[in-house]
């Protein structure tokens, strides 16, 4: 039950709130679900700044109010939509066109119960596979999002520009945009809660969003066709590219979140492009939306305005079919087309001005690092443009989600009906997929500019090319089965052809928890059970002060888990000396000498290092700090727990002023040229150079 209250408050604390903004503002219920989450991050991100500059406490209370003030706006947006709208059309004598689908005869609250029932089904598979949401994302990235969430949720930080501390704590101008990390972090007032808890429910939240939101683009784009958005949805629950990659690589937790607000924010572009009366209004939350996808993850913005550069190209260039006599078509024609420009122009208004202010927090270095970090490419140029199409956990499932987006894009040049509607999805699909094949098998400094922005990594191509996939199985799904009476064989036939198609997508759920748990939930190499354990005892013992810790065995764990403040907090960037400075680093090679060096137990007294942990798996790195040799041997550290995976020493009080001493044997008198090489015991000795070295530093086969 604890699992459920948790999922559905992750739900609720990233839908609810966007959702009212979208129905005050004049939005219909659908749209405003779809659109929702970018709505409540955009809360998120004003909220966060607005309490940053007021240095008040960012938590359940400051949020409320930030919900309800934008709640209260999007009403007045609404009431003077309508108000105009009626003067309008009383001076018209007509009401306002409207292409908004109609609903049709029927059940339809059907489709929406079996898209809500999609929904649930990647919520559930996380749920599963980690344990509960008990388990510890592995690699790298989960270190920092674990820790900034903990971070925001002690003390109420949640500038961007406030997570040094947790990351480069002597970086000055230390800036990442944390939207993800205040929206998670109220998630540990639910009655139970706590960290790694939190993060698993906001990705098992975070794929039940995706579905949703694909649903309604593709009903929309499909002239809001229930069998689309229900075929959109089980595509969506189906790929493995999104959302499932995204958690089980880095974990990419923000890019995740963010990719499952594009969805959302393309139903809102087509409703523009489309030049719906309500105009103004959908503008408006489109780029208030933008900006809260910006303040998720800046590059989860510049890849949703790729689709809606289409969206807007499109709705210019049928802007002048007005079914207007030919006397005044021109004129009718050129006024729609501005309709179209000026509203996506007011659109990038707010969110231009939000990434117009974040960007003048960010270091001149920031723009260079991306420019210059590049993936090894491991596929061939065939391999590659393959992988475009390859979505599916398993192989069936990954050939029927290429059969249903082929019809779709069939469709979406046949149909003259469709050719605007699915403009965005098929730039989508083009345009991802050419940078997601120079990222997987093309090098040069040329292609680095265009996939630098996005790290340079196929896997979040990868994600991005979900979007469209889902969205044009859902059209090549409509477009297969005809409209009408299912009784005649050519209908027949299409319905088994979708049935066998669905079957096969969803045959690749049986494969998902399994290779989830194979990574990111495994036991280890981050954290394993026994490590674990130790980091338990050290949050059982802890009475203040700080731990020291590898950067990159997982134990900076310990301050997300229990509040333990981390040495070093997160692992090490490409310039450690000036990301958490040199008084850290000196522990990190020197701190097998305390007791013995004044200089270590000078900033042992300063940080306060009450504690070392010393665990097995690692996630990266150079190998072992060579300060770790040999702690074993020091008289001033004093094994407190231990089992095969980890040790817990306690840091026993040394005069800082103590006159230097030669180390005990074990130890060495200076930092060694070369680290100890990683291991798979906590005991860290000096190996010799050789082949044959053991992971006790002895000689052997």
């Amino acid at each position: 039950m604890a699992v459920v209250l948790l999922i559905v408050a992750a739900l609720a604390a990233l839908m609810v709130p966007g959702a009212a903004i979208g129905v005050a503002a004049g939005a219909r219920w659908r749209d405003a679900v779809a659109a929702g989450p970018a709505l409540t991050l955009a809360v998120v991100a004003v909220g966060t700044a607005a309490t940053a500059a007021a240095d008040v406490r960012w938590g359940p209370t400051s949020a409320g109010v930030a919900a309800l003030v934008a709640v209260g706006c999007a009403a007045g947006v609404g009431i003077a939509h309508r108000l105009t709208g009626r003067a309008v059309r009383r001076r018209a004598g007509t009401t306002a066109a409207d292409d908004e689908p109609r609903r049709r005869s029927g059940r339809p609250h059907r489709a929406d119960l079996a898209v809500v029932v999609v929904a649930a089904v990647p919520a559930l598979q996380v749920a599963v596979a980690s344990r509960g949401l008990s388990a510890i994302p592995q690699l790298w990235d989960a270190i920092f999002h674990g820790a900034a969430t903990r971070f925001i949720a002690e003390t109420g930080r949640a500038g961007p520009t406030d997570l040094a501390p947790v990351s480069q704590p002597a970086n000055p101008d230390f800036f990442y945009p944390d939207a993800y990390h205040a929206l998670t972090s109220l998630l540990m007032d639910v009655p139970g809660a706590g960290l790694p808890d939190v993060l698993n429910a906001m990705s098992a939240a975070t794929g039940a969003v995706f579905v949703l939101g694909s649903a309604v683009l593709a009903g929309r784009v499909c002239r809001g066709s229930r069998l689309a958005a229900v075929a959109a949805a089980v595509a969506a629950a189906g790929t493995w590219t999104f959302p499932y990659a995204m958690v089980d690589w880095g974990p990419l937790l923000p890019f995740a979140l963010g990719v499952a607000l594009i969805p959302g924010l393309l139903v809102l572009g087509d409703h523009l492009a489309a030049r719906r009366p309500r105009a103004v209004a959908h503008a408006l939350m489109l780029g208030a939306g933008m900006g809260g996808a910006w303040a998720v993850h800046p590059s989860v913005a510049l890849a949703a305005g790729l689709p809606m550069a289409a969206q807007a190209l499109a709705g210019v260039i049928t802007g002048g079919d007005t079914g207007r006599g030919s006397a005044s078509a021109d004129r009718a024609g050129l006024w729609s087309r501005l309709a179209v420009v000026g509203a996506f122009a007011l659109a990038a208004v707010p969110a231009g001005l939000y990434a117009l202010w974040t960007t003048t927090m960010l270091s001149s270095g920031t723009a260079s690092a991306l420019a210059d970090f590049s993936w090894t490419r491991h596929r061939t140029l065939p391999q590659a443009v393959a992988g475009v199409l390859d979505a599916g956990p398993t192989a069936p499932a990954s050939v029927a989600l290429s059969v249903a987006v082929l019809l779709g894009l069939v469709a979406a040049v046949a149909v003259p009906g469709r050719r605007r509607p699915l403009a965005a999805p098929v730039a989508a699909l083009i345009g991802f997929g050419a940078l997601y094949v120079l990222a997987a098998a093309v090098h040069g400094d040329r292609v680095r500019l265009l996939t630098g922005l996005w790290w340079d990594d196929v896997n979040r191509f990868a994600a991005l090319l979900a979007i469209p996939t889902v969205v044009l199985a859902g059209a090549g799904v409509r477009a297969l089965v005809p409209r009408g009476s299912w009784r005649r064989p050519s209908a027949r036939a299409a319905v088994v052809t979708v049935a066998v198609l669905g079957l096969l997508v969803a045959s690749g759920q049986a494969v998902v928890v399994r290779d989830l748990r194979a990574g990111v939930f495994a036991d280890g190499p981050s954290v394993t059970s026994g490590e674990r354990a130790i980091l338990d005892e050290l949050g059982r013992r802890y009475q203040g002060g700080s731990a020291l810790g590898d950067p990159f065995d997982g134990s900076a764990w310990a301050y997300a888990l229990h509040g333990v403040p981390m040495v070093f907090p997160a692992p090490l960037a490409d310039d450690p000396d000036a990301q958490l400075g040199p008084d850290r680093m000196y522990l990190y090679t020197s701190m097998n000498r305390y007791g013995f060096d004044p200089e270590v137990a000078r900033l042992v007294d300063e940080l306060e290092v009450r504690w070392v942990v010393v665990g097995t798996g690692v996630v990266g790195g150079p190998g072992r700090p060579p300060g770790f040799i040999g702690l074993r041997f020091n008289p001033n550290l004093q094994l407190v727990a231990e089992n095969p995976d980890a040790r817990l020493y306690e840091v026993l009080p040394v005069a800082p002023d103590h006159p230097p001493a030669p180390p005990p044997p074990g130890i060495p008198p200076a930092v060694p040229p070369v680290p100890p090489p990683n291991t798979d015991s906590p005991l860290v000795d000096a190996a010799p150079p050789s082949p044959g070295a053991s992971l006790d530093g002895v000689a052997g086969p």
